[in-house]
């Protein structure tokens, strides 16, 4: 009798840790589903951005692939949730960590991949071949991870996969290994893994960065937009001018905006005010509709302050009226900010004036 009770406990504590699993992996991939279809249905126009979609898809692959073969591990919920945080990263704008993690069920194997990697990773390599980057380094994880589970057997189609596509990231960038001066000793192996396949130790991970020789990059942009008399709707032509602007803000979510809204001198300030803000609104909602996060934009009306000269009135006017875009500086990138007057507005257009 109590052996059979035994039996029958058994059969009903597999059932329940099948069950559990079943619904496990239920769950995981409706999250995999609508994670597919949110990167499938979004657009990525720059390349910074195309590399963390890319490597989600990745770390998605990854996880179809274990519950696919029926062997669903912690490896495989980990890179579900490394792609949960990019794609929330993506869709909020927000600043990513370029540094791939390590699974907590491996450890890092090829270092020397690795290194390279990282050489590229700040040689050109995300603006010239952001999908392939990706694909390599992925895959680098992976491998290491099929190698901790189940040896080099069913690892090694796996890291040959990642050591092509970083040949094809030299070919696009047109660097070679012999391009790599390290300043610094790297880690070893010993200091970069915990012991066995548990992870990789914080400390050193990722590897030493190597300092990129490349100079910082210089850009000029317009950076004022002007509106009719009394008036704050942004015409096509203003529309061009900050259009311009999106590739780079997307490509910096840490580069944060100031507007600083203006009118002429007509009217009284308490109104003027008024009309800057509703100005400076116009800018924001644009900004907002082309998916740069609200937290990122600052905004001051200023009224009828720093008039704008010109020999004709009308233009000075003209001039006046308007929102100035700043731009906080960043180490990597620098930004020369200047005036345009393509889109001004005149309030007398049927003769054309020459703009001093």
């Amino acid at each position: 009798m109590r052996l059979r009770t035994l039996l029958i406990a058994s059969v009903f504590m597999v059932n329940t840790v099948v069950y559990a699993n079943s619904a496990e992996q239920v769950s995981l991939r409706k999250q995999i589903h609508i994670l597919s279809e949110t990167l499938n249905h979004s657009s990525f126009p720059d390349h910074l951005s195309q590399y963390h979609a890319y490597k989600a898809k990745m770390w998605l692959n990854y996880a179809e692939n274990e519950i696919s073969e029926h062997s669903l591990s912690g490896a495989g919920k980990e890179a579900v949730q490394y792609a949960q945080v990019l794609v929330d990263g993506l869709q909020n704008n927000q600043s990513l960590s370029l540094t791939t993690p390590i699974l907590s069920t491996s450890q890092v194997m090829r270092r020397d991949l690795w290194e390279h990697i990282e050489y590229l990773k700040q040689h050109g390599a995300i603006e010239k071949a952001p999908e392939t980057l990706a694909h390599a380094e992925i895959m680098l994880v992976w491998a290491a991870a099929e190698y901790c589970e189940l040896g080099w057997r069913h690892s090694n189609e796996l890291f040959k996969s990642a050591q092509n596509s970083l040949y094809q990231v030299m070919q696009a960038t047109g660097l070679t290994k012999k391009n790599v001066e390290l300043k610094k000793q790297l880690p070893s192996l010993s200091q970069l893994n915990r012991q066995g396949c548990t992870g990789v130790n914080a400390e050193f991970w990722p590897l030493i960065k190597i300092q990129p020789d490349t100079p910082t990059q210089h850009l000029t942009l317009k950076n004022v937009v002007h509106f009719a008399f009394d008036q704050a709707e942004l015409s096509s032509e203003s529309q061009k001018v900050l259009k311009q602007l999106i590739p780079i803000l997307k490509l910096y979510p840490e580069m944060n905006i100031m507007l600083l809204g203006y009118t002429d001198d007509r009217a009284s300030q308490f109104y003027n005010l008024q009309l800057a803000q509703r100005r400076i609104q116009s800018v924001q909602h644009y900004l907002l509709a082309q998916g740069i996060a609200k937290e990122r934009i600052q905004s001051e009306a200023k009224g009828a302050k720093d008039l704008q000269t010109d020999i004709k009135p009308q233009l000075a006017s003209a001039k006046s009226r308007r929102v100035v875009l700043q731009l906080s500086e960043l180490e990597q990138i620098q930004v020369t900010l200047e005036p345009q007057w393509q889109d001004l507005q005149p309030e007398f257009s049927q003769k054309k004036l020459k703009v001093n």
